[in-house]
């Protein structure tokens, strides 16, 4: 069987005017030719490590085990923060120490190390470009195959952040706001199994998050032509605020970390749905 050829993926926030990203993947293939590279993406808002958090959390599942994931959001480059090594079950991970691997860190099986084996580094190694003199570099060998524990040592005294929580009854889930996507649509941390058990109890599903009254849930966008916002499950089986062909971030005026608090009324409005797909309620 031919050997596995290795994968690295990149998320930034460097976007694609710049040739940082080109000058990363110049230094990650200089090292090691045969390598794939995948772009999660480059346009993570500017030094917005929690927004890199939530992307890179749901994104890296779609990768095969084994992965080297690369994640540079970093605006405390040049000061003592640390280049951290994550490892778990499900792939290997570079990235500064700020709180950005905060969703491995709760995982039984993630070691961290400090990256402090300055020979995996490009040198010099400037005070502004870690992305391509630490992390390029650090992923390139690995794709070699260089142990982690090569590295540095294992730390446990990294940056972990308290994630959102879910607060969970019978009829309600209160959840927030943790991503708005390209299109202005509002993801939630509110999971498809807790909109099933909401709907056990049948009705409208609702949500309400600073007032702002969302009604209906949905199967897909063009579903709701009100213009209105409306709820659906989207492709991370998370639930969604959407407004179709516009933004639900512009209408409603929520955004990140707004709470939101999810119910099931009876009655049904205009166009509303009662179930998901597949679940044979409603």
């Amino acid at each position: 069987m031919a050997a596995r050829v290795p994968l690295v993926t990149l998320t930034t926030d460097f976007g694609l005017k710049d040739p940082f990203v080109g000058i990363m993947k110049g230094v990650i293939l200089s090292i090691e030719p045969s390598v794939r590279i995948v772009d999660v993406t480059h346009e993570i808002g500017r030094h917005d490590v929690e927004e890199a958090l939530h992307v890179l959390a749901y994104a890296h599942r779609y990768f095969p085990p084994g992965t080297i994931h690369v994640a540079v959001v970093d605006p405390g480059v040049g000061t003592g923060r640390r280049p951290l090594l994550a490892q778990s079950d499900r792939g290997l991970f570079l990235a500064p120490d700020n709180g950005l691997l905060s969703f491995l860190f709760e995982e039984e099986d993630c070691t961290v190390r400090a990256l402090t084996s300055d020979r995996y580094f490009r040198k010099p190694v400037s005070r502004t470009f870690h992305g391509r003199d630490v992390f390029a570099p650090a992923a390139a060998w690995l794709a070699r195959g260089e142990r982690p524990e090569r590295m540095g040592p294992v730390i446990t005294d990294y940056t972990r952040w308290n994630l959102p929580q879910l607060l969970i009854s019978e009829r309600a889930v209160r959840g927030e706001v943790i991503h708005v996507d390209g299109f202005g649509n509002l993801v939630t941390n509110v999971e498809r199994r807790h909109v099933e058990s909401l709907l056990e109890h049948r009705g409208v599903l609702c949500a309400e998050a600073k007032g702002v009254q969302i009604q209906g849930l949905y199967q897909a966008y063009a579903e709701n032509p009100s213009g209105r916002p409306g709820m659906i499950v989207n492709s991370l089986d998370l639930l969604e605020i959407f407004c179709y062909r516009g933004s639900a971030a512009a209408k409603t005026g929520l955004g990140r970390g707004d709470r939101v608090q999810v119910t099931v009324r009876s009655g049904a409005g205009s166009g509303a749905k009662t179930a998901l797909p597949g679940t044979g309620r409603g």
